[in-house]
């Protein structure tokens, strides 16, 4: 049987350490610009997962299906 794959970006963001999570929470939001951000929004949902699922994400109304793959791109370059 084949294992489920997980995605990247959710195991980056599990991998973190809660430090390290308030660590990149202060420093999207050093501005105060991006406090409404889609980004971190999708952070802090991915946050809250035990086990990845995209239909929560587009449930949420965080983006839409055609936008998420961007979303999470753009999310992945500014936690590495």
């Amino acid at each position: 049987m084949a294992e489920l794959q997980k995605d990247f970006l959710f195991v980056l963001i599990k991998s973190l350490t809660t430090s390290e999570k308030r660590q990149f929470k202060l420093y999207v939001n050093r501005l105060g610009i991006n406090v409404d951000a889609k980004f971190l929004l999708l952070f802090s949902e991915i946050d809250k997962m035990t086990e990845y699922d995209e239909n929560v994400i587009i449930n949420k109304k965080i983006s839409t299906k055609q936008q998420l793959s961007n979303l999470k791109a753009h999310l992945y370059k500014q936690i590495w």
